[in-house]
């Protein structure tokens, strides 16, 4: 008794019916699933309705024979691994038969263990076969997948090989080098990269030391903008150079932010600077206890007070300004203008009365409220009003309206002061900027408070706007959405 096991599916097209249940009754006692077809054109329709995993086709049939058959699920792309049967056996019909897609060729007569044999191997090979589509298809898959992640980076990413030549260059890869060069196929270095100094770098890569964990780095500038080029080499476990994967990172934004910070330490340095040298200088003069005039020692008190003020308040605006961007921390509900607009006039009424300034808030009965943080619109409002009076003439006015524009509301700060000349007012609100004019070298001040309010405003998704006429007066206006 065979004890082949045969697990799948075969069909028999031959036009003798012994052929075809003798075959039956041996495949079937193998466990295999049989169909019969008794003509060329009834095979076919067989083959291309439903899959099988063999089949078994008689070369000579009478209305057309197996190798039309053959050809016919050629064309239509039939997985079905073909063993074809004949009682004319020859080499030139055995080569015709493979030339057609035949996988083997069984001569009739023939023993049931040898149709045994060959189906079996049939059935091995339709099993090999499948497993390496599957493979392949598994690696097309992942291909694709590792593809779209790497297209959907925001670095740019190059892969070379060890010829030289570009096999990968995603997306942001080709804005970074300003080059819609596309790659179907690889292509050399200097046609893909117009960047002389990082293709150099690349090959260098390719030709640096073995040690795993080398990477070669550069800065590199394309199109206004500043990048962080790493290459590193690609190596197999026996250390030969299989090629490079090259990261090009825009630092632009990272390397402006540091200027700014180098630029802003300078500049409070600077500011603390002078007033800590001067109370030191009039510490020094008083404890040295020399004679001085009447009253210049209470003068120079005076100022030292003045000056510890001054650095009080930058630290305090520092701080402010460090807190404007968070956002999560604040407390955002309607707020009441009117109301917050009555505490600011009253908190600097001391500010004002020395020069018999008016302050007055003259907010819409139907203003309404605004979506913020309490303290932020106090902060942002009251820096505006305390601008406006130091900034003011004797006996001058400040008065805080409000009006709706659209989808936004103007909190409007108005003065009859000094004025801001018009070179001046693209810089209003930079970190430090204050207007270097005989008339207000007496005043006191920071230049972080309009700062501050352009910071918090932009938090809220508004803006900071100046009207000003120098001489006549200015009128800051908070813009802040509906």
């Amino acid at each position: 008794m065979n004890e082949t096991r045969l697990d799948g599916s075969v069909l028999i097209v031959d036009d003798e019916p012994s052929i075809r249940r003798g075959c039956q009754r041996v495949l079937e006692a193998c466990g295999a699933q049989v169909t019969l077809a008794a003509t060329g054109d009834e095979g076919v329709r067989a083959l291309t309705g439903r899959p099988f995993d063999v089949a078994i086709i008689d070369l000579v049939m009478p209305d057309f024979g197996g190798m039309e058959v053959l050809e016919k699920i050629a064309a239509a792309e039939v997985e079905a691994v073909s063993i074809v049967i004949t009682a004319h056996a020859s080499i030139e019909t055995a080569v015709q038969a493979v030339k057609h897609g035949a996988f083997d060729y069984l001569p009739k007569p023939f023993v049931p263990v040898e149709l045994i044999v060959r189906v079996e191997r049939a059935l091995k090979w339709r099993r090999l076969r499948q497993e390496a589509e599957r493979h392949l298809l598994e690696l097309d898959t992942d291909k694709t997948r590792l593809r779209t992640i790497v297209n959907s980076l925001a670095d740019g990413v190059i892969v070379g090989n060890i010829d030289g030549q570009a096999v990968l260059v995603n997306p942001a890869a080709r804005a970074a080098l300003g080059t819609e060069v596309s790659l179907a196929e690889p292509r050399p270095l200097q046609e893909v990269i117009p960047d002389e100094r990082l293709a150099d770098l690349i090959r260098s890569a390719t030709e640096g030391p073995a040690e795993a964990g080398v990477a070669f780095t550069s800065e590199l500038r394309s199109g206004g903008r500043i990048f962080m080029a790493r290459v590193v080499p690609v190596r197999a476990a026996q250390g030969q150079a299989l090629g490079t994967a090259t990261v090009l990172r825009d630092v632009t934004e990272l390397m402006s932010l540091e200027r700014a910070k180098a630029q802003f330490v300078s500049m409070v340095a600077h500011e603390l600077k002078a007033p800590l040298a001067a109370v030191q200088g009039y510490l020094q003069v008083m404890m040295r206890k020399q004679e001085l005039p009447p009253g210049k020692q209470e003068e120079m008190v005076a100022r030292c007070s003045a000056r510890i003020e001054g650095m009080t308040q930058l630290v305090r605006d520092l701080l402010d300004l460090s807190q404007a961007d968070a956002l999560p921390a604040r407390r955002i509900e309607p707020q009441n203008l009117a109301e917050i607009a009555a505490e600011v006039v009253e908190l600097n009424s001391h500010l004002a009365e020395p020069n018999n300034i008016t302050v007055a808030a003259e907010i819409p009965t139907d203003c309404p409220p605004v979506l913020a943080d309490r303290d932020d619109l106090s902060r942002m409002v009251t820096n505006l009003v305390t601008n406006a009076i130091k900034y003011n003439r004797p006996g001058g006015r400040v008065t805080i309206g409000a009006r709706v524009d659209g989808e936004w509301l103007r909190i409007e700060v108005t003065d009859a002061g000094l004025g801001i000349p018009p070179e001046a007012l693209p810089r209003l609100g930079d970190e430090f900027f204050r207007i270097n004019l005989p008339d207000r070298r007496g005043i006191v001040g920071t230049g972080l408070g309009l700062s501050l309010v352009k910071r918090i405003a932009e938090v809220y998704h508004g803006r900071l706007e100046v009207e000003s006429t120098l001489g006549e007066g200015s009128t800051f206006s908070l813009v802040l959405p509906l």
